[in-house]
């Protein structure tokens, strides 16, 4: 009979990949051990399924109701998905019946979560931040194990039940050349590379900042810029306006702008594989699951965490990897010249920032998860 694991989560892609990369150590543990494994995702959003279908794992949309911090007519419309969540987890756990389930997080794993423990089902929980969300400060009173990224997240919960795993990347993120990668961008390697990366939305102040400081960044770097879908209209207007501007003062902004700056609404999985590789420095949101990839692949990093983030968590992350050489630049001192003289600065002493930065991930936090879910 085989060993049953439903993997619970949804939304963004902080909270899919290291489902992602937890699936896929158990995969490869379940062929070292000699045990048959059947794998499930549950939980909502189009971003959990394509990667579930990705990876060929069974996909299962379970209703989830969203409470918002802010007056919306969709909080009260949501409360009517937590019956039909209800239920949909009743069907799902009876069908499957797990020998485990493990939770990422967010307000899709809530309701499921809360079914398993009625079937008795072992729960095992990973909290990716260094400030917990709600959701799992829920969950984790039903959960067997509870699995941190940070060290000082520990003090939210169970000690008895807690360990320190770091956050699960994905394996293929470390598997490419940088010349492999410059050449996908058409780069040349003569000059060094920034990676922009706003978060999976983008972010319109790290938009606006890097516009209006292109050129002077140009000048010396390629730029990788992941905007975000609301943006890249703001992003080609902006562009083409830098483009006209040059052939009315009879510069060659265009050549700057075409050679060497490359903007994308949102990178797939295989491009921001890319983007990482080719990178020698990445400027970045501070979201776990972005500090541990930048982390495990020892790239000097420039974090501006979103300003009042749920309980100021981004903020919390971005200090605890600033102990390591992290450069952090709060949104309200954020200018132009404050960051291009960042990214220069890091630049020039990325070796040393790179080996402090490597300090801090744990390239084997899948494998330990795995490990537990096994035992």
């Amino acid at each position: 009979m085989a060993y049953r694991i439903a993997l619970l989560g949804g939304g963004s892609g902080g909270h899919v990949y290291p489902l992602v990369a937890v699936a896929q150590e158990l995969q490869k543990q379940s062929v070292e051990r000699g045990v048959s494994l059947e794998l499930q995702f549950w939980g909502e959003g189009s971003f959990l399924e394509r990667e579930a279908k990705n990876i060929g794992i069974s996909y299962k949309n379970i209703q989830a109701s969203k409470w918002r911090r802010y007056f919306s007519i969709y909080n009260f419309i949501d409360l009517l998905k937590i019956p039909i969540g209800f239920i949909q987890s009743l069907f799902y756990v009876w069908l499957f019946m797990p020998d485990a389930v493990f939770v990422k997080g967010g307000y899709a794993s809530v309701i499921p979560a809360i079914v398993s423990k009625i079937f008795m089902v072992p729960i095992f929980v990973h909290e990716s931040d260094a400030i917990p969300g709600k959701s799992n400060l829920l969950v984790s009173r039903l959960a067997r194990k509870i699995f941190i990224s940070f060290e000082s997240s520990g003090a939210y919960f169970n000690p008895a039940k807690t360990l320190i795993t770091g956050n699960p990347v994905r394996s293929e993120i470390t598997g490419m050349s940088k010349e492999e990668a410059l050449n996908f961008f058409g780069f040349s390697s003569s000059r060094p590379t920034v990676f922009i990366i706003g978060g999976s939305q983008g972010a319109q102040i790290i938009n606006k900042i890097i516009i209006e400081g292109l050129l002077g960044l140009l000048k010396d770097f390629n730029v990788i810029h992941q905007v975000g879908e609301k943006n890249l209209g703001f992003i080609k207007s902006q562009t083409e306006n830098i483009i006209k501007e040059g052939e009315r003062s009879s510069m060659d902004y265009e050549g700057l702008v075409k050679n060497f700056y490359k903007f994308f609404s949102v990178l797939n999985v295989e491009e921001i594989n890319y983007a990482y590789s080719a990178s020698d420095v990445v400027v970045t949101r501070a979201g776990a699951g972005s500090l541990f990839e930048i982390s495990i692949l020892g790239k000097p990093v420039i974090i501006i965490p979103i300003l009042n983030s749920t309980s100021n968590h981004q903020f919390a992350n971005a200090e605890e990897l600033k102990k390591y050489g992290a450069t952090v630049i709060e949104e309200p001192n954020l200018t132009t010249h404050i960051l291009s003289d960042q990214i220069k600065e890091t630049y020039k002493n990325r070796d040393g920032i790179s080996q402090r930065i490597y300090q801090f991930a744990n390239p084997n936090a899948a494998k330990m998860i795995a490990s537990e879910l096994f035992s």
